[in-house]
């Protein structure tokens, strides 16, 4: 028999304070990309919105008030036990997609897409990104083994998947529908779901791919374009070519806050898609490198997170989230450097857009609530506990957190 340790812990009592844990290192991340993105916002727009309202500081003001709803959201979530929002997943989730009905029936069209309600200020698709996480961490969490069945687990969940992504492409926003895609496959996948499942689920995803591409044309010609910059960069998009000559114009310390020229005009949609490329040109490579620490610090304190939750519907929802918030900044950043074909998906916490800045927050004090709630967990358990070896614990970890989840979670 293996041998068991009684270690004698400190009660909790001894720590007051320890209901106010709060992830600081998250929360640093956070408050760094909100600071430097409401900088970005009025860098981009003050001369936009000078010309178009006659007030340089519309854009910035209305950023503003997004950002104290978005901190409210933070408190709000920080302050109540996230396993509410298990039970209301479903419900967020009916009603997120009858938002996104309502939009393609009564919303403003604007630049070929119909996206948004309310004169284009708030965006559905932005709530679809955390109700669809929202639910299938839920759903996941409570089937457990019986995923790996392919009718019971890969079909319930391609349909789920299938019909947000649907509404969704219909606006049409092709990015935000293969970003909800790919962060529910990774959940799916991390969740306990088979090889062989994965591989169907691509096929699909690839078939589905290829219809798009020639039921929609702006997307096929978007992939034409990318493979044209891959044969010769000079042939680039009008707004990937600005934004390439933007990154390459900041050198190593940029041009100076507020003093580049190529958001006035030569780089479209500047202060959302592109607010990245401005980034660089006015805080040159320094700010990128800051930029990409920031939101790497924001993964780590994620990821970690997510391992440190104490059931399987924390592990999930936090790992939805993180991946949620590191994939969308990657494709962002990924498109401005014309890694891959170009798409208008904003970069959280710095494009200008109020629903895109509340819902990241939102996410933000979702993990917040969940960092909490397994520090908490871990200092209030029995002060007289047996302790396992260093390998059974590696077991253990790799078993309940990074590698795969295979066991039906624990309700609270």
């Amino acid at each position: 028999m293996s041998s068991v340790t009684v270690v004698r812990r400190k009660s909790s009592r001894a720590r007051p304070g320890i209901k106010f844990y709060v992830d600081y290192w998250m929360l640093l991340a956070a408050a760094g990309l909100v600071v430097i993105g409401m900088l970005m916002v009025y860098s981009t727009t003050f001369d936009l919105g000078e010309q178009v309202y006659d007030q340089a500081t519309y854009y910035f003001r209305r950023q503003a008030i997004a950002l104290g709803i978005g901190l409210a959201f933070i408190l709000g979530f920080m302050q109540f036990d996230y396993h509410i929002l298990r039970r209301f997943s479903v419900l967020i989730m009916s009603g997120t997609l009858l938002l996104l009905i309502v939009v393609l029936l009564f919303g403003q069209s604007n630049f070929g897409a119909t996206r948004g309600l309310v004169n284009n200020s708030y965006q559905p698709s932005e709530l679809a990104k955390l109700a669809s996480i929202l639910y299938i961490s839920h759903w996941l969490s409570s089937k457990g083994d019986r995923i790996k069945d392919v009718t019971y687990g890969l079909l319930p969940f391609g349909v789920i998947t299938g019909v947000v992504c649907f509404l969704i492409v219909q606006q049409p926003d092709v990015s935000t529908a293969g970003l909800i895609a790919i962060v529910s496959l990774t959940i799916f996948f991390i969740a306990g779901a088979e090889l062989k499942q994965m591989a169907i689920a691509g096929v699909a995803g690839g078939t589905v791919f290829l219809i798009l591409m020639r039921t929609l044309p702006h997307v096929e010609a978007r992939i034409r374009a990318w493979q044209e910059v891959l044969r010769d960069p000079e042939q680039a998009i009008w707004q990937v070519r600005q934004a390439l000559i933007a990154l390459g114009s900041g050198g190593y310390a940029g041009v100076g806050l507020g003093n580049s020229t190529q958001k006035f005009g030569p780089l479209p949609a500047a202060h959302t898609d592109g607010v990245f490329a401005i980034l660089g040109e006015e805080m040159g490579l320094v700010g990128s490198l800051l930029v990409l620490g920031l939101f790497a610090m924001l993964i780590w304190r994620g990821l970690q997170t997510a391992t440190r939750a104490r059931d399987s519907y924390g592990f999930l929802l936090a790992l939805g989230i993180t991946c949620w918030l590191g994939y969308q900044a990657l494709i962002n950043i990924a498109v401005v450097t014309a890694v891959i074909p170009f798409t208008g998906i904003p970069l959280p916490f710095l494009s200008y857009g109020g629903t895109s800045l509340v819902f990241s927050l939102a996410g933000v004090g979702i993990l917040l609530n969940i960092s909490r709630d397994a520090h908490i967990t871990t200092r209030e358990q029995p002060t007289t506990q047996p302790t396992e070896s260093p390998r059974a614990s590696f077991n253990l970890r790799r078993r309940n957190g990074w590698a795969r989840l295979s066991r039906p979670g624990r309700r609270r």
